[in-house]
């Protein structure tokens, strides 16, 4: 769907502040379990990165409404298209917060905190893959590399926006090869990308 400017960075914005205070909560709660939060919170980025790809490759690439959103990104990456604001960040925190609560909060609010800072780093990779030009040689340059095959080349892999890990694991993974991709950013403000 598209949005304007203020929707469509509302997650950005959010997300990382629900994270921080779901941390600041658990340093001041749960300060004698603060390692095996941090544990838990560690598993929870990773547990966002393997979503991360499924969401992509099943949802975004299957699900019909998904699917129909996804070939606009596709066909205009600078756009602002996207879920409605804060739909993303909500569903994270459910999904993570809310089946661990009667089991343990602390595992609860670490869970999620790893959840959403995961997604707050999806939604900036993803972001910067768009909006401008990279530095060679960059961490974030080869990201940018990768996502780029996936829409100019063969949207049939490399999914994992974040990490090429899960493309590894199942197979999905598409070299970039040695030459850099053309993949039409607009570095002006006005034409910024999902």
């Amino acid at each position: 769907m598209r949005q304007g400017v203020i929707s469509y960075f509302a997650d950005i914005v959010i997300c990382p502040l629900l994270a921080l205070a779901l941390s600041l909560f658990a340093f001041d709660r749960y300060s004698k379990e603060i390692i095996e939060w941090l544990v838990i919170l560690v598993l929870g980025v990773a547990l966002w990165t393997l979503v991360e790809y499924f969401m992509h490759r099943v949802v975004y690439h299957h699900v019909e409404l998904f699917r129909n959103y996804h070939e606009a990104h596709h066909a205009n990456p600078q756009a602002y298209i996207g879920a409605p604001p804060l739909i993303g960040t909500s569903i994270v925190f459910g999904i993570s917060f809310t089946p661990l609560l009667p089991v343990s909060a602390v595992a609860a609010n670490g869970l999620s905190a790893g959840m959403l800072v995961g997604y707050s780093a999806y939604m900036l990779v993803h972001y910067a893959c768009h909006s401008r030009q990279q530095t060679l040689a960059t961490f974030l340059y080869r990201l940018r590399r990768r996502h780029a095959v996936h829409h100019y080349r063969d949207d049939g892999g490399n999914f994992g926006v974040t990490t090429a890990f899960w493309d590894r694991v199942f197979g999905t993974n598409i070299p970039t090869g040695g030459r850099p991709l053309k993949t039409h950013v607009n570095n002006s403000a006005s034409s910024t990308a999902q």
